[in-house]
């Protein structure tokens, strides 16, 4: 197993691109509960933290397209230094009118203006795809390897953001995360040979197009895995809370990162030899069966509740592994970064959805009741999988 990954840091400056994305990329699992904690102790309610939350998760799913677009025309460190800066000034001026009582349509505007930063995770896939576009099985492992990292930045980020904001202040966590962002984003842009060469426009040519009906099939996926994500985190945290105490609701949710963590780990030392497309309808398959709504029998036994967080965390790595190794292969070349930033901006969204609509569900009709949007958020995707599949061929 670790064989595979070390031929998969054999290529010349992957392993210095991939430590200054993981310095850059740890602060996406810290601004959310950052925000919420600073929101909370500003405002003293739980209501206007979610909106300002959501303004930004909504924002990021709107820019992460553009954004990408830019990329892909003048080059990854071109667009990600100056982003990156204006987004730190950005959430800066969000903390200062947070702690200053500035009126809350500020606070709502500067965190919006935060948005445009990259994605570094999607610049680091990018890079994966130059290097290793030929070769599938490598690709495979790369893929599997970003969705390990994106576990370990999901499952820590928030526990230190929490840890930093109650040792030191409300503001500590979105401090540490600006700086992160900061000094990772900049290592980053200077590795500069392994990065995608841009493709700039030639206006006397046909530009290339992206949403083929393939991609398109392919990228509706995510932001219905996403609203599967959003509800599975509101209602494990509001059934523990109904079951036992809040404060345990993040053991449940690291069993989910540890499932898909582990999982990923070992699918991505796997040669493969069936396609993409048949291997999407299996793992999609798998997952719509592991997202069942089993919680509803279980009567508030803890103990099996782990278990079936656990089984669903494994489902997942392997469902996003394959669908963006779909993607990577069906989207065009010079329009790679665009099209890797679909992926987060349809998670990003699909959770925004998902955390919004299992909360009303569950304060209204009980804390189980939101494991069925969860459960149709499985469903769903098997669907689109299936009905998607005859598009996926791989002719531009």
């Amino acid at each position: 197993m670790l064989g595979q990954y070390r031929r998969l840091f054999s290529a010349e400056g992957s392993l210095a691109f991939t430590l200054a994305g993981v310095v850059a990329r740890y602060p996406m699992g810290m601004y959310g509960v950052s925000v919420l904690l600073l929101m909370v102790d500003t405002s003293g309610s739980y209501a206007t933290a979610g909106r300002v939350a959501a303004v930004g998760l909504v924002a990021m799913a709107v820019c992460a397209p553009l954004v990408g677009r830019l990329v892909d025309r003048y080059g990854q460190a071109k667009v990600a230094v100056p982003a990156t800066v204006t987004s730190v000034a950005a959430c800066t001026g969000t903390v200062l009118c947070a702690q200053y009582g500035a009126p809350m349509w500020a606070i709502y505007v500067t965190y919006a203006l935060s948005a445009p930063c990259p994605f570094v995770g999607t610049l680091a896939r990018a890079r994966w795809v130059r290097i290793y576009r030929e070769q599938p099985d490598m690709m495979h492992t790369a893929n599997a390897f970003e969705r390990i990292v994106d576990e370990i930045v999901f499952i820590t980020g928030p526990a230190a953001a929490g840890l930093l904001c109650g040792a030191i202040g409300p503001a500590a966590g979105l401090y540490a995360a600006n700086t992160l962002l900061l000094v990772g984003t900049l290592l980053f842009a200077a590795q500069r040979r392994t990065e995608p060469i841009p493709v700039p426009i030639d206006k006397s040519q046909k530009r290339v197009r992206l949403l083929t009906p393939g991609i398109t099939a392919t990228v509706a996926l995510f932001p219905i895995f996403g609203i599967a994500l959003g509800s599975m985190e509101l209602v494990t945290v509001n059934y523990v809370a109904s079951h036992s105490s809040r404060s345990y609701s993040g053991i449940f949710l690291a069993l989910i990162g540890l499932g898909s963590c582990l999982t990923g780990l070992y699918f991505g030392t796997l040669k493969l030899k069936s396609d993409l497309r048949r291997r999407t309808l299996a793992v999609s398959a798998v997952l719509s069966a592991c997202l069942m709504p089993v919680p509803l029998l279980l009567d508030g036994n803890l103990v099996l509740f782990g278990a079936w967080a656990f089984v669903v965390g494994s489902a997942f790595a392997p469902f996003l592994i394959t669908t963006l190794g779909l993607l990577q292969q069906l989207t065009p070349e010079e329009r790679i970064n665009e099209g890797m930033s679909l992926v987060d901006a349809g998670l990003v969204g699909g959770q925004a959805i998902g955390l919004s609509t299992s909360g009303v569900i569950a304060a209204h009709y009980g804390a189980t009741t939101g494991f069925l949007i969860v459960s149709a958020a499985g469903l769903l995707t098997l669907l689109v999988a299936t009905g998607g599949a005859r598009w996926c061929d791989f002719r531009r």
